[in-house]
């Protein structure tokens, strides 16, 4: 379903679906859908998600599921009442490589955690090469990222991922600070232009309890060449890369001060097999198909709504943490 007819039509015609449609509200009424998954702009799925809900459907949820903890309660708790699932992406704990360093931290390993360091830069979608074509799929604007009233910014667009990573390996957060602000004040594509009004330039300092810090950056700005996440302990440190894991330094491990383990990573998702490897962001189809299991099997997800709210709260009490110089409490869990 796309409410552009033109590419609607396009996509079926590219992967053989049996229908299409351009209005959500015939989709939901005239298709025989067990489930639905949201792609759309992050302003959009609360909306969208409480329809389909309301029509009994089960729903994946391409982050983020709302931006407000307010309408992540109201999603949570309508699906309750119509006995559906929810399932909002990304199930950054589905990785392997994440369960290696969770399991590592609660060893004990690199000693009591101090510190850690995470986040997103992202230059911006203008420049995707898989927007530069001219037909209907790939001509798609993506200013939208940068306005506010779609839910744009790059929290709620690439630092999710790392919302999510960082609060799965430590659990909730329980206060946030932060500063966020806009760098460029105007953004282009293909000749069109657009005044930016949502923050692009966003960094938050997360407390965990028991002196244990975090700190998270979210940036539309060229990315930094460093570790994908980095822990620092009372007895050495965690380096996370696509490609290994590094243990500096822990006595219990090396012969000497300042020794290292590495650890290749595995990359491996649960139900990312063929041809499916090769599909671009096939994390997105893997959560997808985390929520079918769990349907099929009566199971409930591992990648829960109920964290994706808490990541919602973290990003929402960060701009206003920003907005007022305040630090702020969180209040929920998972």
């Amino acid at each position: 379903m796309d409410i552009v007819t033109e590419r609607a039509r396009a996509s079926a015609e590219k992967f053989g679906a049996a229908e299409w449609y351009a209005s959500y509200e015939e989709m939901l009424e005239r298709a025989d859908l067990d489930a639905v998954v949201i792609a759309s702009p992050i302003g959009v799925p609360f909306e969208q998600g409480m329809k389909a809900v309301a029509a009994g459907k089960h729903v994946h949820f391409n982050k983020t599921m709302t931006t407000t903890t307010e309408e992540a309660n109201q999603l949570i708790e309508a699906a309750k009442q119509a006995g559906v699932l929810l399932v909002a992406s990304p199930g950054q704990m589905q990785w392997p490589m994440y369960q290696q360093v969770k399991k590592l931290v609660e060893e004990g390993v690199i000693g009591r955690v101090y510190w850690v360091l995470i986040g997103r830069s992202w230059i911006g979608h203008e420049y995707e090469g898989f927007r530069r074509g001219e037909d209907i799929l790939s001509d798609v604007n993506p200013l939208w990222y940068y306005q506010r009233r779609a839910g744009g910014g790059p929290m709620y667009d690439v630092t999710v991922y790392s919302l999510h990573t960082l609060t799965g390996i430590l659990g909730p957060a329980k206060r946030v600070c932060s500063m966020s602000g806009i760098g460029l004040k105007e953004r282009s594509f293909k000749g069109g232009r657009v005044q930016v009004d949502m923050d692009d330039n966003t960094h938050l300092l997360l407390d965990f309890g028991d002196s244990v810090y975090a700190q998270v950056y979210g940036t539309f700005a060229s990315g930094p060449r460093r570790p994908e996440l980095q822990i620092s302990g009372s007895g050495g440190s965690v380096d996370v890369s696509w490609q290994e894991i590094t243990v500096y330094g822990n006595p219990s491990l090396f012969d000497m001060p300042g020794g290292k383990l590495t650890i290749p990573v595995r990359r491996e998702l649960p139900y990312v097999t063929g041809v499916h490897r090769e599909i671009q962001e096939f994390h997105v189809y893997n959560d997808i198909m985390h929520l079918v299991d769990c349907i099929r099997e009566a199971k409930k997800p591992t990648i829960t709504a109920e964290h994706a709210r808490h990541v919602i709260e973290i990003i929402e009490k960060g701009y206003e943490s920003a907005r007022t110089d305040r630090t702020l409490q969180l209040t929920t869990t998972f």
